[in-house]
């Protein structure tokens, strides 16, 4: 059995990247405090910080891609391989652009996730100059 390990880290569940010290043990991350040194949050942290690792291991999290089987609201997935599932989003993409146009596409995402240049690249090259980011959605 391995001894807990801390490692001070910054936490990225919002676009604040608060302080924190994982206790990690077997590999797992079991424990997450503020960081007391952290110029940010000064060791404390909100409600999402705090629960990030019950979302990292919950059980009903999912880890792969699911194709629904059943109708809508039964709640009946299969996995499939990442293969199909990106072949599927391209096929839906190049049927809304065809049917639609580019320009009724809204490319979108959260706060804190660092990729907003991606996501820019990714709206220019579906055509769409449609795109949200964390300021208009979590900002206001």
């Amino acid at each position: 059995m391995e001894e807990v390990k801390k490692i001070r880290t910054a936490c990225r569940s919002c676009h604040g990247g608060c302080g924190v010290i994982t206790h990690v043990k077997d590999g797992k991350v079991i424990k997450v405090e503020g960081d007391p040194n952290s110029p940010i949050s000064h060791g404390t942290l909100c409600s999402k910080g705090l629960s990030i690792a019950q979302l990292a291991y919950h059980p009903d999290r999912i880890l792969y891609p699911m194709k629904r089987t059943g109708a809508k609201g039964e709640g009946k997935w299969e996995r499939i391989s990442w293969d199909e599932a990106l072949n599927t989003i391209v096929e839906k993409f190049k049927k809304v652009i065809d049917e639609y146009g580019p320009e009724s596409i809204v490319v979108g995402q959260g706060t804190g996730r660092d990729y907003e240049s991606h996501l820019y690249r990714f709206a220019n090259l579906l055509g769409t100059p449609n795109v949200l980011t964390a300021g208009p959605k979590c900002l206001t």
